[in-house]
């Protein structure tokens, strides 16, 4: 009768144990795949026991299209065979829908243009009749249609002469002033206003922004550290 039960004991310890042991086989680490083309991903889960599934693609700057941005689970968790691993894949940069410039004029354009993560490209004057100086007549790429930021819009705009507006950071005051005069603007509002990063009396922001595109009536406005 002992002899039984010791038996007995002995396949209630075993079952759960084997039971146990079988679990663990069929148990696999789940592999990184961020940064993969989903085509190679598939193989390299596949080789594992477990399969890839998009479940939608998003905008990415630092992945290729059709490659794996994020997944779950997780890298090197352990899952059952035969698991699904849903993953994200990059379509691309993010793109942006280009606006309808014509008819704007040139400032009204370029600060739109910077708003929208664009660049302004080549600026071509041309002679239209009744169009007042200075208002953009034709753009490419064309209104409404879809580009990568940071994409290049070539304007025309009716002739009138446009001036590359000058960088005064890092001077000081006067030679701001002196820099703005020459270069045929005028100076505008002195915004007293601390930066620690810059000595007093020492320009560190102006409004327009430096290296854009004005007239000769462009207004400069500066902004300065404080001084005594």
């Amino acid at each position: 009768m002992k002899k039984i039960l010791i038996l007995i004991i002995s396949i209630i310890i075993t079952i759960p144990l084997i039971s146990c042991l079988q679990g663990k086989e069929d148990l696999v680490s789940v592999p990184s795949l961020v940064g993969l083309k989903i085509r190679d991903a598939e193989k390299i889960a596949e080789e594992k026991g477990l399969y890839v599934k998009v479940i939608k693609s998003d905008f990415a700057r630092d992945y290729p299209i059709d490659y794996i941005i994020s997944q779950d689970p997780s890298p090197f968790v352990l899952v059952k065979k035969g698991r699904i691993i849903n993953v994200v894949i990059s379509s691309g940069p993010p793109k942006v829908l280009v606006p309808d410039f014509i008819g704007m004029n040139f400032k009204e354009a370029q600060e739109l243009i910077y708003e929208n993560k664009l660049q302004i490209g080549k600026i071509e004057e041309v002679s239209v009749p009744n169009v007042e100086v200075g208002i953009i007549i034709d753009q490419s790429p064309s209104p409404k249609t879809y580009v990568e930021e940071g994409t290049k819009i070539d304007l025309k705009i009716s002739k009138g002469t446009l001036y590359q507006i000058p960088s005064l950071i890092g001077l000081s005051l006067e030679e701001a002033k002196s820099v703005i005069v020459t270069s045929g603007f005028s100076v505008g509002k002195i915004i007293k206003k601390s930066n620690p990063a810059y000595p007093s009396n020492i320009i560190w922001d102006q409004d327009p922004e430096p290296l854009t595109y004005g007239s000769k009536d462009t207004i400069i406005d500066l902004y300065a550290n404080p001084w005594k």
